[in-house]
Protein backbone atom coordinates (compact mmCIF):
# COMPACT_ATOMS: atom_id res chain seq x y z
CA UNK A 1 0.00 0.00 0.00
CA UNK A 2 2.76 2.48 0.80
CA UNK A 3 4.75 1.29 -2.20
CA UNK A 4 1.17 2.36 -4.20
CA UNK A 5 0.95 5.41 -2.48
CA UNK A 6 4.61 7.14 -2.97
CA UNK A 7 3.69 6.39 -6.33
CA UNK A 8 0.89 7.97 -6.28
CA UNK A 9 2.54 11.06 -4.54
CA UNK A 10 5.23 11.54 -7.41
CA UNK A 11 2.58 12.26 -9.90
CA UNK A 12 1.03 14.40 -8.14
CA UNK A 13 4.29 16.27 -6.45
CA UNK A 14 5.40 16.44 -10.32
CA UNK A 15 1.97 17.97 -10.90
CA UNK A 16 2.53 20.31 -7.83
CA UNK A 17 5.40 21.83 -9.23
CA UNK A 18 3.80 23.38 -11.99
CA UNK A 19 3.48 27.36 -12.74
CA UNK A 20 0.70 29.24 -12.02
CA UNK A 21 -1.96 28.45 -14.45
CA UNK A 22 -1.31 31.03 -17.65
CA UNK A 23 -3.51 29.09 -20.13
CA UNK A 24 -6.81 30.70 -22.08
CA UNK A 25 -9.29 27.64 -20.95
CA UNK A 26 -9.30 29.52 -17.22
CA UNK A 27 -11.80 26.68 -15.76
CA UNK A 28 -12.24 23.44 -17.79
CA UNK A 29 -12.73 19.43 -17.13
CA UNK A 30 -11.07 16.70 -18.48
CA UNK A 31 -9.97 13.07 -18.81
CA UNK A 32 -6.49 12.12 -19.33
CA UNK A 33 -6.75 9.04 -21.39
CA UNK A 34 -4.35 6.23 -22.29
CA UNK A 35 -4.03 6.50 -26.38
CA UNK A 36 -3.45 2.30 -26.34
CA UNK A 37 -6.19 0.92 -24.16
CA UNK A 38 -8.50 4.24 -24.54
CA UNK A 39 -9.13 4.18 -20.98
CA UNK A 40 -9.31 7.19 -18.64
CA UNK A 41 -5.99 6.85 -16.08
CA UNK A 42 -7.13 10.66 -15.02
CA UNK A 43 -9.20 12.72 -14.24
CA UNK A 44 -8.65 16.24 -14.35
CA UNK A 45 -10.22 19.56 -12.95
CA UNK A 46 -8.97 22.93 -13.09
CA UNK A 47 -10.03 26.66 -12.12
CA UNK A 48 -7.65 29.73 -11.63
CA UNK A 49 -7.32 28.52 -8.12
CA UNK A 50 -8.10 25.16 -7.54
CA UNK A 51 -6.96 22.32 -9.18
CA UNK A 52 -8.43 18.31 -9.06
CA UNK A 53 -6.76 15.21 -9.61
CA UNK A 54 -8.17 11.86 -9.56
CA UNK A 55 -6.07 8.69 -10.51
CA UNK A 56 -7.25 5.38 -11.81
CA UNK A 57 -6.40 1.85 -11.40
CA UNK A 58 -6.42 -0.37 -14.55
CA UNK A 59 -9.66 -1.19 -14.00
CA UNK A 60 -11.06 2.52 -13.92
CA UNK A 61 -11.42 2.59 -10.40
CA UNK A 62 -10.85 5.58 -8.15
CA UNK A 63 -7.02 5.06 -6.69
CA UNK A 64 -5.86 8.26 -5.70
CA UNK A 65 -7.17 11.88 -5.01
CA UNK A 66 -5.24 15.28 -5.47
CA UNK A 67 -6.51 18.46 -4.53
CA UNK A 68 -4.88 21.05 -4.42
CA UNK A 69 -6.08 24.64 -3.06
CA UNK A 70 -3.78 27.78 -4.20
CA UNK A 71 -6.32 30.22 -2.63
CA UNK A 72 -5.67 28.30 0.96
CA UNK A 73 -2.27 27.23 0.22
CA UNK A 74 -3.31 23.56 1.14
CA UNK A 75 -2.90 20.68 -0.74
CA UNK A 76 -5.09 17.18 0.50
CA UNK A 77 -4.01 13.64 -0.72
CA UNK A 78 -6.71 11.37 -0.44
CA UNK A 79 -5.46 7.26 -0.52
CA UNK A 80 -9.10 5.25 -1.52
CA UNK A 81 -7.76 1.80 0.10
CA UNK A 82 -7.47 3.24 3.53
CA UNK A 83 -10.28 5.78 3.33
CA UNK A 84 -7.60 8.36 4.65
CA UNK A 85 -5.92 11.69 3.82
CA UNK A 86 -3.42 14.10 4.55
CA UNK A 87 -3.21 18.10 4.56
CA UNK A 88 -0.16 19.82 3.14
CA UNK A 89 0.47 23.14 3.19
CA UNK A 90 0.84 24.23 -0.52
CA UNK A 91 3.80 25.88 -1.46
CA UNK A 92 5.22 25.81 -5.27
CA UNK A 93 8.86 26.40 -4.17
CA UNK A 94 8.25 23.78 -1.00
CA UNK A 95 7.49 21.27 -3.40
CA UNK A 96 10.11 21.48 -6.23
CA UNK A 97 12.45 21.34 -3.14
CA UNK A 98 10.79 18.44 -2.43
CA UNK A 99 11.06 16.53 -5.81
CA UNK A 100 14.59 16.86 -5.35
CA UNK A 101 15.13 15.53 -2.01
CA UNK A 102 13.41 12.71 -3.54
CA UNK A 103 15.81 12.74 -6.29
CA UNK A 104 13.25 13.43 -9.33
CA UNK A 105 14.70 16.40 -10.89
CA UNK A 106 14.17 18.03 -14.24
CA UNK A 107 17.55 18.54 -15.73
CA UNK A 108 16.56 19.42 -18.84
CA UNK A 109 13.42 20.78 -21.51
CA UNK A 110 13.96 21.82 -25.15
CA UNK A 111 11.19 22.06 -27.41
CA UNK A 112 11.69 19.46 -30.47
CA UNK A 113 8.71 19.97 -32.36
CA UNK A 114 4.83 20.88 -32.78
CA UNK A 115 1.72 18.99 -33.67
CA UNK A 116 -1.95 19.54 -33.58
CA UNK A 117 -3.37 17.13 -30.97
CA UNK A 118 -6.84 16.87 -30.41
CA UNK A 119 -7.68 19.92 -32.67
CA UNK A 120 -5.46 22.20 -30.93
CA UNK A 121 -2.12 23.27 -32.02
CA UNK A 122 0.83 22.49 -28.94
CA UNK A 123 4.77 22.86 -28.92
CA UNK A 124 5.95 19.28 -28.42
CA UNK A 125 9.00 19.32 -25.57
CA UNK A 126 11.75 16.61 -24.45
CA UNK A 127 12.36 16.37 -20.91
CA UNK A 128 14.99 14.44 -19.46
CA UNK A 129 14.55 13.90 -16.08
CA UNK A 130 16.54 12.53 -12.83
CA UNK A 131 14.46 10.06 -10.83
CA UNK A 132 16.38 8.29 -7.80
CA UNK A 133 20.30 8.53 -9.84
CA UNK A 134 18.35 7.25 -13.31
CA UNK A 135 18.11 8.96 -16.61
CA UNK A 136 14.47 8.83 -17.73
CA UNK A 137 13.19 10.95 -21.66
CA UNK A 138 9.42 12.06 -21.32
CA UNK A 139 7.36 14.39 -23.63
CA UNK A 140 4.66 16.93 -23.23
CA UNK A 141 2.79 18.88 -25.88
CA UNK A 142 1.47 21.75 -24.48
CA UNK A 143 -1.26 23.79 -25.92
CA UNK A 144 -1.57 27.21 -25.27
CA UNK A 145 -4.91 27.30 -24.15
CA UNK A 146 -4.15 24.74 -21.59
CA UNK A 147 -0.64 25.38 -19.92
CA UNK A 148 1.06 24.70 -18.23
CA UNK A 149 -1.39 21.59 -17.98
CA UNK A 150 0.04 19.32 -20.67
CA UNK A 151 -2.92 18.03 -23.09
CA UNK A 152 -0.57 14.98 -24.06
CA UNK A 153 2.41 13.24 -22.26
CA UNK A 154 4.65 10.30 -22.83
CA UNK A 155 6.81 8.36 -20.68
CA UNK A 156 7.54 4.71 -19.58
CA UNK A 157 6.07 3.63 -23.01
CA UNK A 158 2.70 5.13 -22.49
CA UNK A 159 1.19 8.22 -24.02
CA UNK A 160 -1.65 10.09 -22.30
CA UNK A 161 -3.75 12.34 -23.90
CA UNK A 162 -6.42 14.84 -22.73
CA UNK A 163 -9.82 14.73 -23.94
CA UNK A 164 -13.39 15.00 -22.84
CA UNK A 165 -12.51 18.21 -22.62
CA UNK A 166 -15.53 20.33 -21.33
CA UNK A 167 -14.92 23.73 -20.79
CA UNK A 168 -16.85 26.24 -18.09
CA UNK A 169 -16.64 25.83 -13.90
CA UNK A 170 -16.29 22.43 -12.84
CA UNK A 171 -18.58 21.18 -9.95
CA UNK A 172 -17.22 22.97 -6.78
CA UNK A 173 -17.72 20.04 -4.57
CA UNK A 174 -14.85 18.52 -6.30
CA UNK A 175 -12.54 21.20 -4.39
CA UNK A 176 -13.95 20.08 -1.26
CA UNK A 177 -13.05 17.00 1.11
CA UNK A 178 -15.23 14.28 0.61
CA UNK A 179 -17.52 12.58 3.19
CA UNK A 180 -15.83 9.54 5.01
CA UNK A 181 -12.06 10.07 4.87
CA UNK A 182 -10.24 10.28 7.91
CA UNK A 183 -7.51 12.65 8.55
CA UNK A 184 -3.94 10.22 8.75
CA UNK A 185 -1.76 12.20 11.08
CA UNK A 186 1.14 10.02 10.92
CA UNK A 187 1.21 9.77 7.37
CA UNK A 188 1.11 13.76 7.41
CA UNK A 189 3.84 14.23 9.29
CA UNK A 190 5.93 11.86 7.49
CA UNK A 191 4.82 13.83 3.99
CA UNK A 192 5.72 17.30 5.55
CA UNK A 193 9.56 15.57 6.83
CA UNK A 194 10.11 14.63 3.09
CA UNK A 195 9.34 18.45 2.12
CA UNK A 196 11.67 19.49 4.83
CA UNK A 197 8.60 20.85 6.71
CA UNK A 198 7.72 20.58 10.70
Amino acid sequence: MKLKFFAAFTGFALLCALPALAGTVKEYSADMVNVKTGKAEQKLAVTPDKIYSENLDASGKREAIAIIRMDQKKMFLFIEETKSYMEIPFNKDQFTAADMKMGMVESKREKVGAETVGGYKADKYRITVKVMGVTATAHEWLAPEFDPMPIRREADGQTLEMRNIKTGRPDAALFEIPKGYKRDAQMEQMMKGMMGGK
